[in-house]
Formats: structure tokens, C-alpha cells, sequence
């Protein structure tokens, strides 16, 4: 089979970035032929280009006709986006269907119902684009904190639902969790073309790693992470924390925080290898969050994990199973959570030990692969 993947890079590399090149070399493994076209970011810089975008965001005639010369050279038997915001646009879908080669596309994020993307405003879960309409949010400056932005993405976000976009021009949408395509549903989705498929990760080499007295937190240093309410809670705590990642609230960690030791940006091998010691891990998130990685690559080391109570990490990590929910901003639940982990250590194996259960029945490469070939073949056919 010969698989087109596209994708349209942001400045910030990101977890989207790591599944578009797994996912590839994935499909290279079981020996179809991989091909790719990608676009980033990074061309946008002066002011022109950024107005010139967000007139073209909705639609740009000019990328279809790239597109569609890039098709005929390669002549995919598919082709799969996983982002097309903001360069691509949706008009690429418009190249294949007129030349009738299936399509799918991974929904990362929320980024088609809601302009902000994570379904998120001041540190709290926010639906008003699927109770109302995006138009709604104009007034919140939910894109990057413009009004022309997210007006500009409001119309975009419109346009397309009423023009059945997502259900005409697309063969298969791809959710990562069954919260993520109930909230597509939600916002009138057919759910006849979306398919739930997790992301993987490749076994991580088990070895000998002996567990030691300390709580790990892994990614974005941003508010809707829960950062700043994670620092707030630790005062609470007498627990070692590691904390791996870079972001916009970093400066708010300082060395002289009790218990708490900041290790930057790491390279995996050193990642995994902290994760196999810490005796569990934090994510405080406060929005929905896509596909965590850091969950799985939790799963896959044995180490139980303790999330927020919402969205697709409450998917991943089953309370009491493989790790511990906390209500969302309920800090005393937080910090009574972790005084369990951190003082129950046989709690915290039995945990480990269901959540790699886990890891080997939903997430290895293998597993992922019969789902993600599935899913070609189910779109070649209804196209």
C-alpha cells in the first residue's frame, strides 16, 4: 500500500509531531510504501504573511492546487493527515476527493469545533462551542488572546460543519480516546467515518531499574497542564518531586522550593529511565488533553500514574487498576493522593505491575499497527 502522510508542523515541536513520524516508520516496518508531505510554521513571520493566513484559513485555493500536484506525482492509495491548521488547509481533502483517493484524518485536538483548540478558558474545561456555536467565543480572545484570530478560526470552524466537510470529504476520523469522539459526536458529528485508535510507543527495555523515594512530573510547563496549581500543592507535600519539561510558567519554579527538583528538557533514554525509577507519576492537567504519551510510556514502565478526574487521562489510567484520579482543582484530594503513593509502596507495585498488563494489551507498535492498516482498508472501501 502506498501511504501519503501529511502534516503541517507549528513553530513548537509537539506530541503531534512524534506520532506523525512513528506512525510512518510504522507502516515502513510492515513494508508499505511511506510518503510525506509537510509544511511549517516557521514561514510565517512578518505581518503580511499572517494576515494573508488568516483570510485563507477557512479555504486556500493555493494550497489545493499544490496539493493536488504533489497527488499525481506520488499517486497514494491513501493519504493521512494528522494537522492541516493553518497552512494545508481543508481544502487538500478537496484535491483527493476529486480525484477519488481516500482520506484520513487524526483529530489531535479540538482544533475543528473550538478555537481554542483544547476546549479550554482560565484553567477549566469549556464546551460553548458545542452547547452554542464558535462564533461565541469571539468575545474571549480564545486564539492566542486575538479577536481577529479567533474570529478568523470561528469561520473556518463554521464554514466547514455546515458544508458536512468532515463527514463528505473525509473517509476516516481518527480519535485517540472514546472521550475525544463522544465530544465530537456531541458537537454533531456523523459517527459513521470516526474510529477510535490510540497512540503507541515501543517497549521500553524493562531491565533491572530499582524504584526510588520520588514523584516525577513529564511535559509542558503551561497553565493548562496544572503547573502552577501542582507547585501550590507541593507546599503541602514532604515528597521529593523531579519535574521534566520546558514552557511559558517555568520561571515560576525556583531552586529554593522544598522538594522540588527541576531537571529541564531531557532526552527519552533518560525520560524512561526516570520513569522506571520514580515510584509514581503526576499530571495535574486542567484541560482534556488529546493522548497524553507520558501515560502510556508510564504503563509500559510499570509506574502508576495520578491524574485529573476528566477527559481522556481518566481513559487512559483507571482509578484503583493501574493509578489514582483527583478531582479537578481539588487540592486537598490531590495532596491526600499522593501521601498514599508516596507511603504505600506495595500499593504503588500492584499498580505498576496492572497498568504494563495494560500497556501490552492496547499499546505496543504491533497491536497498533493491525488497527491503523484496519482503518486504511475500511477507507479505501467506502471511498
Amino acid at each position: 500500500m502506498r501511504i501519503l502522510f501529511v502534516h503541517n508542523y507549528y513553530q513548537q515541536a509537539g506530541g503531534e509531531d512524534q506520532v506523525f513520524l512513528a506512525e510512518q516508520d510504522l507502516m515502513r516496518k510492515f513494508g508499505h510504501d511511506v510518503h510525506e508531505y509537510t509544511v511549517r510554521n516557521d514561514t510565517i513571520q512578518s505581518c503580511q504573511s499572517k494576515i494573508k493566513i488568516a483570510i485563507s484559513l477557512k479555504y486556500s485555493n493555493d494550497s489545493k492546487k499544490t496539493f493536488a500536484d504533489i497527488l499525481l506525482k506520488t499517486i497514494p492509495d491513501i493519504v493521512h493527515c494528522h494537522n492541516f491548521f493553518p497552512l494545508l488547509t481543508p481544502s487538500i481533502f478537496d484535491a483527493c476527493k476529486e480525484i477519488n483517493i481516500p482520506t484520513v484524518l487524526t483529530l489531535h485536538n479540538y482544533r475543528i469545533i473550538c478555537p481554542s483548540a483544547i476546549l479550554m478558558r482560565k484553567n477549566k474545561p469549556w464546551e460553548l462551542s458545542i452547547t452554542y456555536s464558535p462564533y461565541f467565543t469571539i468575545p474571549f480572545r480564545v486564539y492566542k488572546n486575538s479577536i481577529w484570530g479567533t474570529a478568523s478560526l470561528a469561520r473556518m470552524i463554521t464554514y466547514h460543519k455546515k458544508n458536512k466537510t468532515w463527514s463528505k470529504k473525509i473517509d476516516r476520523l481518527i480519535t485517540l480516546t472514546n472521550f475525544s469522539k463522544n465530544k465530537f459526536l456531541e458537537a454533531g458529528f456523523s459517527p459513521n467515518n470516526i474510529v477510535v485508535k490510540p497512540n503507541f510507543i515501543h517497549d521500553p527495555d524493562m531491565g533491572k531499574s530499582k524504584r526510588k523515594p520520588y514523584a516525577l512530573f513529564i511535559g509542558r510547563l503551561s497553565k493548562e497542564k496544572g503547573i502552577n496549581f501542582l507547585l501550590d500543592s507541593w507546599k503541602r507535600i514532604d515528597f521529593p518531586l523531579k519535574m521534566l519539561g520546558d514552557g511559558p510558567e517555568k520561571s515560576n519554579i525556583s531552586s529554593d522550593m522544598k522538594n522540588i527538583e527541576y531537571l529541564g528538557t531531557q532526552p527519552n533514554k533518560t525520560v524512561i529511565q526516570l520513569l522506571k525509577e520514580a515510584q509514581f507519576l503526576v499530571l495535574p492537567s486542567q484541560c482534556y488533553e488529546g493522548f497524553p504519551v507520558v501515560l502510556v510510556e508510564s504503563l509500559a514502565c510499570g509506574t502508576p500514574a495520578l491524574v485529573t478526574n476528566i477527559g481522556s487521562m481518566a481513559e487512559i489510567i483507571d482509578h484503583e487498576e493501574n493509578g489514582l484520579h483527583f478531582a479537578l482543582g481539588d487540592v486537598d484530594d490531590f495532596v491526600n493522593s499522593v501521601n498514599r503513593l508516596s507511603s504505600q509502596h506495595e500499593l504503588c507495585k500492584i499498580l505498576g505491575e496492572t497498568g504494563r498488563k495494560k500497556y501490552l494489551s492496547l499499546y505496543t507498535p504491533e497491536n497498533n499497527y493491525q488497527q491503523l492498516h484496519q482503518i486504511y482498508l475500511d477507507a479505501i472501501q467506502s471511498s
